[in-house]
């Protein structure tokens, strides 16, 4: 006895849809753009929060001027890489290379290499006077406006001297410099340590036992010089500093 076997003429079962598709070569995958879209939105959220932070930031904590103050420094160093043109008058100066370059201001009483006497401008107007004029100057200046401290001068166990800061030709005639630094330092350019500018405790008392007459004019004789004064007066550096 033979099977029959269906007739040509019979329904088929219809195809589901996933069935046609696999039928036609589409598998059905898709790309989801949404998470390479959240991805991409992520990246520049961090990148704009990373760049905030090392620019915007760090910029509005960077103090005025660049350096800031300590005033009672548990290393003894009071300002770092402050700028030339920042030095004051007293201050004692660590890591100095040249009135160009920036230097450390630490406490007088630790090692450092200038301490900065004086700072004043020169009342001269005019092209540049020459060189040896200008050393002449300069050299009053110091001379007549430092007053060192004789007794820590003489307690130095190091020769000490001036050295001079003065402005260059093009200084003077293109930028209008007249600032003459007078610093004190050590003759074998070592380091040193000390405060040798008078207190401010010195000046009253010496402004206190002053003779006045009725006009309010000094009586007694000037101020004599510092009993002991640097040996000699040096260049402070090759650019526009002089002896």
């Amino acid at each position: 006895m033979s099977k029959s076997s269906p007739e040509s003429g019979a329904s088929e079962r219809p195809m589901t849809r996933r069935a046609r598709r696999e039928a036609a070569g589409d598998t059905g995958f898709r790309l989801n753009a949404w998470p390479f879209l959240i991805g991409g939105v992520l990246v520049v959220f961090v990148t704009a929060g990373l760049l905030w932070w090392f620019l915007v930031r760090n910029d509005a904590q960077e103090p005025v001027g660049g350096w800031e103050w300590t005033p009672n420094p548990a290393d003894g160093v009071h300002a770092r890489d402050v700028p030339p043109e920042d030095w004051q008058a007293g201050w004692c100066l660590s890591g100095f290379t040249s009135e160009e370059e920036p230097a450390h201001v630490v406490d007088c009483e630790r090692s450092y290499d200038l301490q900065l006497l004086v700072r004043d401008d020169l009342d001269e107007d005019g092209e540049y006077p020459g060189d040896e004029s200008l050393v002449a100057m300069a050299d009053e200046l110091c001379q007549a406006d430092v007053e060192i401290d004789a007794e820590a001068l003489e307690e130095a166990e190091e020769d000490l001297h001036f050295l001079i800061g003065r402005p260059t030709e093009s200084g003077w005639n293109n930028e209008g410099d007249r600032e003459v630094s007078c610093f004190l330092g050590r003759v074998d350019e070592g380091r040193m340590s000390g405060d040798f500018l008078p207190t401010r405790s010195d000046d009253a008392e010496s402004i206190e036992e002053a003779d006045l007459d009725s006009s309010g004019e000094t009586e007694g004789p000037e101020a004599d010089e510092p009993e002991a004064s640097p040996e000699e007066t040096e260049d402070a550096g090759g650019d526009g500093t002089e002896d």
